[in-house]
């Protein structure tokens, strides 16, 4: 059975203009969507902050599919429509066609370093927060789109302060996405991305952490207690500051 971390969403936009309204509108480069390959991607507001995560494929008449996180289908429909209105675009939730399409497993994208925007984690994260630029989510040459001045800025100056880590803790109790991490001296640190139950008595995390906290020891996660980390290693380097 799909748990309900790991139910996918499609949407689809077809119509003459969608790649090119889709390329002013989110951090990869569209243009390299074809019926062969896939691409990941994020749509950001203004500020940069992401709205949702997608893997873009297309078909033969040229129709994208982003398959995204469930919980956001409805907030990213919203969000592509409020800026789809000068384009010929149709923007749908084709999920139901996909409803028996094998999901990937929860633990295994978190182990992998990927977390999740989900709809509690919506408009909190700028990319590289989640280490996008290092998963190939963004493209730095492709030109304008909504939020890449902010993404841009935190690339080539050095202005990302906090990222996401792997760890580990004893906890019989699975924390949520955006709950809130503070340190030994109650001092607020980051947010979860994403969580998993290894066991009846560990949880493994991706944790948004600050720069200067990132090799904590101990930390609270909402109103739980304080409990002992492990920091286990992501399978990508993170890409230094300039």
């Amino acid at each position: 059975m799909t748990n309900t971390a790991d139910r996918r969403a499609h949407i689809q936009l077809s119509g003459p203009d969608s790649r090119k309204f889709l390329q002013g509108q989110v951090t990869c480069d569209m243009t390299l969507v074809t019926g062969d390959s896939v691409i990941n991607g994020a749509h950001c507001t203004p500020k940069g902050r992401m709205i949702f995560l997608f893997r873009a494929t297309c078909d033969e008449q040229d129709n994208i599919l982003l398959q995204t996180h469930q919980s956001v289908a409805d907030i990213a429909i919203a969000s592509l429509t409020k800026y789809a209105v000068f384009f010929k675009t149709q923007i749908s939730d084709v999920s139901e066609q996909y409803a028996m399409q094998n999901n990937e497993s929860h633990l295994a994208r978190l182990r992998s370093g990927c977390a999740d925007v989900v709809a509690e984690t919506s408009d909190m994260f700028i990319p590289q927060m989640l280490n996008l630029d290092a998963l190939g989510y963004i493209s730095f040459k492709k030109g304008c789109y909504t939020g890449q001045e902010i993404i841009a800025r935190a690339h080539y100056r050095g202005a990302v302060k906090r990222r996401m880590h792997h760890l580990q803790l004893a906890s019989t109790v699975l924390p949520q996405p955006g709950d809130p991490i503070k340190d030994s001296e109650g001092k607020a640190i980051g947010t979860i991305a994403s969580a998993a139950q290894t066991d009846d008595a560990t949880v493994e995390v991706l944790a948004v952490l600050a720069d200067k906290s990132a090799g904590c020891t101990e930390i609270q996660v909402g109103h739980g207690p304080l409990s002992a980390i492990t920091h286990l290693p992501l399978p990508y380097d993170i890409p230094a500051s300039p």
